[in-house]
């Protein structure tokens, strides 16, 4: 007889997805410069810390606006004059991404964070078994996104290490994928992509969306545009070659390009921009497919945004001179902490793909883990040391093979820890594989 009681149908289709990580950062302590001066410094996840404290003085002056409400069910679900991130967050967009049709509460829905709204989002377009289909390399936490609640499959479209994934030429390689896909039975339902992207730190070029929107034209399937990273642009010395500008697909001129646009909706808010990612607040917009949204906002009553990240955020939105001033600072910010890394990583010979948005880098690794692997060991094998290596001496960081990288030597860098601690992973880092004590610049 089972020590458990069964569970439904559907939640026993859902286990074991998504699969565990093959790497998952080391137990506590993280690294905290007083309480854990030897804790992990954790630069897989992708947050800003640059600006923290800014956000935290903001948010830590008297609270003159708290409410009962706040302290019942989330307040846009009741009648209510308190000003909400349901009704800021779409003039956010407004202000900062030029949208071609102005954005407002009934053609978009807020949610608990783009993770939450993308899963809705997928259960809406996709059933169990449909694809949803992607290049790579991709960020490793869609397949969840995407296999719960749907059911549905990530489909990824292999692109060769040669060739740029975020150029034009990546539009057959998706195409092909997709028909190869129906024939064995796997019906694509949409395209995702991130602009900028992840984990590759750049601007999608405005062609390249285009070709997306093109091709799900062309087979009549939905195009998702991941945009959380939009304002969270920058350039610097060491900028990509394709050095495109973020355009929002909410700029384009659908119609004209024969470009149905029910068929487009995008994912975007402030908390990566902010160093919020906490707070869970985003927005799925999609102007032109009401019955698209009418679908979706009831599903997230159940988990609404917190009336605290509300209450909070929503008085961050407000103050319009703030939030100019800190995503100005952000820009220059992140540039400078960008190119702190850039110069040690161009000291130390090592390859890493050249940024203007995110808050990270993919590096090859390739030069360091020959320090610390047999010549004949394999690459999963060299990973395995390298990551091994870096825990010890407290840095953990994802390889990107988690995320499909044709090349497998990689590894997704975060380069938004404050200076001091930047600086001491980055010493701990080349401990880890044996290199002499830097002697870069600003180390």
């Amino acid at each position: 007889m089972s020590d458990f009681p069964p569970l439904s149908n559907c939640a026993l289709k859902r286990l074991g997805f998504p699969p565990p990580h093959a790497y998952s950062p080391p137990e506590g302590p993280f690294y905290d410069p007083e309480l854990y001066p030897d804790g992990t410094i954790n630069l897989s996840i992708a947050e800003n810390s640059l600006l923290s404290e800014r956000l935290i003085e903001h948010f830590s002056r008297p609270i003159t606006t708290l409410h009962i409400p706040h302290l019942r069910y989330r307040a846009t679900l009741i009648k209510t004059t308190l000003p909400t991130v349901e009704d800021l967050l779409p003039q956010y967009i407004n202000d900062h991404f030029n949208p071609r049709v102005q954005i407002t509460r009934e053609n978009s829905v807020t949610g608990p964070g783009i993770g939450a709204l993308l899963a809705q989002l997928v259960w809406a377009l996709a059933g169990e078994g449909d694809g949803i289909l992607m290049s790579v390399p991709f960020y490793d936490d869609y397949v969840r996104d995407i296999s719960h609640p749907s059911m549905a499959t990530l489909v990824r479209a292999d692109i060769p290490a040669k060739v740029n994934s975020l150029s034009e030429d990546v539009l057959p390689y998706l195409e092909s994928k997709l028909l190869a896909s129906e024939r064995l039975g796997i019906k694509i339902k949409a395209m995702l992509i991130p602009n900028p992207h992840n984990p590759l730190p750049q601007v999608v070029p405005k062609e390249v969306i285009k070709g997306y929107a093109l091709l799900a034209q062309k087979y009549n399937i939905h195009l998702i545009v991941d945009e959380v990273y939009g304002l969270s642009t920058f350039q610097s010395a060491y900028p990509p070659a394709l050095n495109a500008k973020f355009e929002s697909v909410l700029t384009f001129d659908l119609p004209s390009m024969g470009v149905d646009p029910s068929r487009v909706h995008v994912l975007a808010g402030p908390t990566k921009d902010f160093g919020a990612s906490g707070l869970k607040l985003g927005l799925l917009i999609s102007p032109k497919n009401p019955d698209l949204l009418k679908l979706i906002r009831p599903l997230l009553f159940a988990t609404p945004i917190s009336s605290v990240s509300d209450l909070l955020f929503a008085r961050v939105l407000q103050d319009r001179p703030f939030v100019e001033r800190f995503l100005a600072d952000n820009r220059v910010a992140l540039t400078e902490a960008y190119e702190f890394v850039a110069e040690w990583l161009m000291f130390h010979g090592l390859e890493f793909t050249r940024a203007n948005a995110g808050v990270f880098v993919v590096v090859d690794f390739a030069p360091f883990l020959a320090r610390i692997s047999p010549a004949d060991a394999y690459p999963m094998a060299k990973l395995d040391l390298g990551v091994a290596a870096l825990v010890r001496e407290g840095v953990f960081m994802k390889p990107t093979n988690l995320m499909a990288d044709p090349i497998p030597t990689r590894f997704r860098l975060i380069f938004t820890q404050p200076r001091n601690t930047m600086a001491l992973a980055l010493r701990r880092i080349e401990k880890g594989v044996r290199c002499r004590r830097s002697t870069a610049p600003r180390l």
